[in-house]
């Protein structure tokens, strides 16, 4: 899990290319307000529920285990995953998926600005 955070904080300097190792947190963001995300039929989108960054920390990208609703989840793709299937009630989308490594690569810079840590 670090390689994947160190990985993603590559990406923030080359953010303004927009693409990094295959991810492009330009669409990650559209996928983050996208109440449609794995089909999502609630007509809500990440951004309900997280809005200013609201439930993430620095943290939130070097976790080992994840409790969501009180659920252990494995990965942050996991994560997603379950916030998919339950609040925006779609389907999960492939963890090792471009929509995925978009999604995560748009967190990485999201979280970070949503921290009050330095970019």
């Amino acid at each position: 899990m670090k390689t994947i955070t160190t990985l993603l904080a590559a990406c923030l300097a080359v953010f303004a290319a927009g693409n990094c190792l295959g991810a492009d947190a330009r669409h990650g963001k559209l996928l983050f307000a996208s109440p449609t995300l794995g089909g999502g039929t609630s007509g809500k989108t990440c951004l309900t529920c997280h809005e200013h960054g609201r439930d993430f920390s620095p943290e939130t990208l070097s976790r080992k285990q994840y409790l969501v609703m009180g659920n252990p989840v494995a990965s942050l793709a996991g994560v997603v995953n379950f916030c998919i299937e339950v609040a925006l009630r779609g389907e999960g989308i492939a963890e090792n998926g471009k929509e995925m490594n978009d999604l995560l690569a748009y967190l990485a810079i999201f979280i970070k600005a949503n921290s009050g840590e330095p970019q």
